[in-house]
């Protein structure tokens, strides 16, 4: 049975399940890795604005100028809420993709078609790092509105840093995670499986 048939005989919680695992791929690659978590709403005299990722604060400039470096490591940061964020950020990072990984063996490997140990190891991950992902992106979001937001004030100008993009795709990967969690055990309680035997 190829690729096509196996998805179109799978169940619905299965099919709905893999769609959302995809979605949610794709959107916590992009927050993972991109600088868009906050920003700066407005350019500061040299013409830039700050972009603030998981690992990174940068510049929109191209080059090094008068403020330092373009960009600005923050992994290792001593700053707790901060860190919270990281960590969690990587547990839902990683959750989605074994979770992928684990429907994608469910919908499509023979050897592991209706194994309710699969789809119940996968409902497992995608809920328990689902949840922390959230829990991540709630503080990070909490902390960054009573620390960052309106905090830099300069000559007749207070500079706003707000939440951005990334912010709001990892915070929807991990909705779509824990939504294909939920899922994937009412597949196991209803039997598991595909609709047709292959």
């Amino acid at each position: 049975m190829g690729v096509v048939d196996n998805f179109k005989s799978a169940s619905v919680f299965g099919k709905v399940s893999f769609i959302l695992l995809l979605l949610a791929t794709f959107f916590i690659i992009i927050a993972f890795t991109c600088t868009g978590w906050a920003e700066s709403n407005e350019t500061y005299g040299g013409g830039y604005k700050i972009h603030w990722g998981l690992w990174r604060r940068c510049t929109n400039q191209e080059y090094t100028s008068a403020i330092g470096t373009v960009c600005v490591p923050l992994d290792g940061w001593a700053n707790d809420w901060y860190a919270f964020a990281q960590a969690a950020s990587c547990f839902g990072f990683f959750g989605i993709l074994v979770a992928f990984f684990l429907v994608i063996l469910y919908l499509f490997v023979n050897q592991c078609k209706s194994n309710g140990e699969v789809a119940t190891g996968a409902a497992i991950i995608c809920l328990v790092t689902g949840i922390i992902q959230l829990i991540g992106c709630i503080v990070f979001g909490a902390k960054w509105d009573d620390i960052y937001y309106d905090r830099q004030v300069t000559v007749n100008t207070r500079h706003e840093f707000t939440l951005s993009y990334a912010f709001a795709m990892a915070l929807i990967a991990s909705l779509l995670e824990i939504v294909a969690g939920v899922l994937l055990i009412l597949e196991c309680k209803k039997g598991g499986g595909t609709s047709a035997s292959g």
